[in-house]
């Protein structure tokens, strides 16, 4: 079970499928079965990616972002803690900073990327 556990954790992590799905399968996992899966740069990139591509709305990036920053069993790549954090802050609760738009994804990206 751990195993399956994981690999839906990395599908979270990686956004690969449907937001809501991927959500619900990660609730349905206890939390601290395993080792938890990180979340890092390239996995936001991916994610910012998607909404200015058109493939994914901006309430997608806040529902994906809220669930990531909530679980305690996805940990934050490694030196990039602050930066990665304050990105799950800002885009799980738009209504106390600013509404996920084009502009905003690409500031996002353009940040992400700086700090590569």
């Amino acid at each position: 079970m751990a195993v399956h556990s994981q690999q839906v954790l990395l599908d979270l992590v990686r956004w690969n499928g449907r937001i809501d799905d991927l959500i619900a399968a990660a609730r349905r996992i206890p939390e601290g079965e395993f080792s938890a899966v990180v979340l890092d740069r390239a996995s936001a990139q991916a994610a910012l990616r998607k909404v200015l591509a058109g493939e994914a709305l901006p309430g997608d990036l806040t529902a994906w972002t809220e669930e990531l920053h909530m679980r305690e069993d996805i940990d934050i790549e490694p030196g990039q803690e602050d930066l990665l954090t304050q990105f799950l802050f800002e885009m799980s609760t738009p209504e106390l900073f600013e509404p996920i738009t084009r502009e905003l994804c690409s500031r996002w990206l353009d940040e992400l990327y700086a700090t590569a």
